[in-house]
């Protein structure tokens, strides 16, 4: 293919490249639970892999789907943490994406050639996620790659794929990388920069004029929060104090002290993984009681962690919400891919990445539809043209030509551990409610 024979022209400058990125760790994978109910899974092996030609360790790879001794397959490499803090997001991406691989085989695969699915752990490192794309350009020579729910992992490796004409979707959230020049990269799932203007409408609908912000170092918290402050103040919203932490810190008292002497009538949270939860109980624990607006779905995974009376009166907007139970689904789409999710797996996902990862393949699918072949120039093109396709998070439509999915979502505030529409909460005198039950003024 053309996209393999710039791989070997591009090889030397990738071993260059490999070379000065320094250890990332053993690489070795270690065997989760979920990665064991993944190698479960119809179609599902686990292999080994020799080390890429640069000598470094980019770890185990698991593999889904077909296998080349059955012939011609469509290989789609996948770099996702499986390990180490915040590897619950990844493992349920993971097990959404094996079970997505085998719905599509099922159902023709890509244009009649089966779909392989190749996983390595990245250990919540953008250091290994850029060897790990280069493994994917170099040894394993696949036809497309998923990127990290971690945003910062897909913007260190996404850029190498790009080059190497890799068709390549990111699961992350952040604007950042996504405003790169990079033809071959797109996203299936939310862009936090979209999000932004939702959740300050959704600060003005209450009268609140004050806010303090909260936010982590990482990609898609830093540039959220920095663009909710930016839009906040072209509104005219006072950011009361604007705090951070440090990578590693769990004893968020200093900043919560500040956030509740600066006179903010809400808190912004921009965070990630399980600072969210953390956050949010110590913030109840020191005595605040009023609205938390989050740059995220708050979800059940949060819940169970920051238990769920803290979790009152949690605010975001977001294609994806979590459920207790099948039976509490009522949009269609949604219920089937839960039920589907539980009966592989024995249990409802608990992270909104899972439904990132199945409207990924999703969308990769209905653009190899489109293409009518499975060449690179093709499927990129393809997908530039999806429209009207319904997903979990609502309906596609890359026809804009910036490479996102999805541009409008739902406003959500959790009560009792249950998603309300905060479009009906609103109406329905859920915020006179609250300040009467709180006695906050706002």
């Amino acid at each position: 293919m053309h996209r393999k024979l710039m791989a070997l022209v591009l090889a030397l400058a990738m071993c260059l490249s490999l070379a000065g990125c320094g250890a990332g760790g053993s690489g070795e994978t270690e065997t989760t639970a979920a990665q064991e109910t993944a190698a479960q899974t119809e179609g599902t092996t686990a292999e080994a892999t020799e080390a890429a030609d640069s000598g470094e360790d980019v770890g185990e790879a698991q593999t889904a789907g077909a296998s080349e001794a059955d012939g011609e397959v469509f290989k789609v490499g996948a770099f996702l943490q499986l390990t180490g803090n915040n590897a619950i997001n990844g493992t349920e991406a993971r097990d959404a994406l094996v079970m997505a691989v085998n719905y599509v085989n099922e159902n023709g695969g890509f244009n009649g050639v089966p779909v392989e699915l190749v996983v390595y752990d990245t250990q919540g490192s953008a250091e290994e996620a850029v060897k790990i794309a280069n493994r994917f350009i170099e040894i394993d020579q696949v036809d497309a790659a998923i990127g990290s729910v971690n945003s910062n992992e897909v913007l260190a490796a996404a850029g190498y794929l790009n080059d190497a004409q890799v068709w390549t979707f990111g699961l992350g959230t952040s604007p950042t990388w996504m405003e790169e020049d990079w033809p071959y990269v797109f996203r299936a799932t939310m862009n936090n920069a979209y999000v932004v203007p939702i959740v300050l409408d959704m600060i003005e609908e209450t009268g609140i004029t004050s806010v303090a912000t909260f936010y982590g170092q990482d990609d898609a918290s830093l540039t959220t929060a920095e663009e909710f402050e930016a839009q906040a103040a072209e509104r005219g919203i006072e950011i009361a104090t604007s705090e951070s932490y440090d990578v590693g810190d769990t004893d968020f008292s200093a900043q919560i002290a500040n956030i509740l002497t600066s006179g903010a009538q809400a808190v912004y949270l921009s965070l990630s993984g399980e600072n969210i939860p953390l956050t949010v109980e110590q913030l109840r624990q020191y005595g605040y009681t009023g609205i938390i607006f989050n740059k995220e779905s708050f979800m059940n995974l949060y819940i169970e962690m920051a238990g769920i009376e803290n979790s009152n009166y949690i605010a975001f907007s977001n294609p994806y919400v979590t459920y207790d139970s099948v039976d509490d689904i009522t949009i269609p789409i949604v219920k089937e891919f839960c039920q589907r999710y539980e009966d592989t797996y024995g249990a409802i996902n608990a992270s909104e990445c899972a439904y990132r990862a199945w409207d990924t393949m999703m969308a990769m699918w209905e653009a190899s539809k489109i293409a009518g072949n499975n060449e690179p120039e093709a499927l990129r093109e393809a997908t530039n043209q999806i429209s009207g396709l319904e997903a979990l998070g609502g309906t596609m439509d890359f026809t804009s030509g910036n490479r996102e999915a999805f541009e409008t979502f739902n406003k959500f505030i959790l009560i009792d551990g249950k998603n309300i529409l905060w479009d009906d909460w609103m109406a329905e005198g859920g915020y006179d409610a609250y300040k009467e039950a709180t006695g906050n003024e706002y």
